[in-house]
């Protein structure tokens, strides 16, 4: 008979990573350097987002004293982002005028500040590999032409 044929547990493939072991959680050592690391100039709401990020980067290797200014910039903006929409979503994305063409309906300021700091964190998430797609590509020997030990 051909068409779908009924799942099965037997026939469900798990691929690698797909599933939690200890060792993909951070340590104790790491949330300890991602506190020592954390910028004094960033307020209570940036801290909280530089403490949910900065220990998983601690645990991958990709948290060092002076990828610090960047991660900081990336909490600030996450935070900027946070707090353009809740307002807009509060105020209204739009605005109506009224003028020598009838009435029209605008996007409020706010919008651009929004997608603009959007464009600004999408470039900070594929730098330090936060999205899917980006730490794939940050992965060891993804696009490594030689060893590190490689001699001449």
């Amino acid at each position: 008979m051909q068409g779908r044929k009924p799942l099965e547990k037997a026939n469900l493939v798990k691929f690698p990573g797909s599933e939690k072991t200890s060792t993909d959680e951070p340590r104790q050592a790491d949330y300890d350097a991602a506190k020592k690391m954390c910028p004094p100039q960033l307020n209570e709401n940036e801290k909280a987002v530089w403490l949910r990020v900065a220990p998983e980067l601690s645990r991958l290797g990709r948290l060092r004293p002076h990828f610090v200014d960047a991660l900081a910039e990336y909490c600030i903006i996450v935070e900027k982002l946070r707090s353009a929409r809740k307002l807009l979503d509060e105020k209204s994305w739009t605005y109506a005028t009224t003028g020598r063409n009838g009435q029209q309906v605008k996007m409020r300021p706010e919008v651009a500040q929004l997608n603009d700091d959007w464009r600004k964190w999408r470039s900070l998430v594929g730098e330090f590999g936060l999205a899917p797609g980006s730490d794939r590509g940050l992965k060891s020997g993804q696009s490594d032409l030689f060893n590190d030990d490689f001699d001449f």
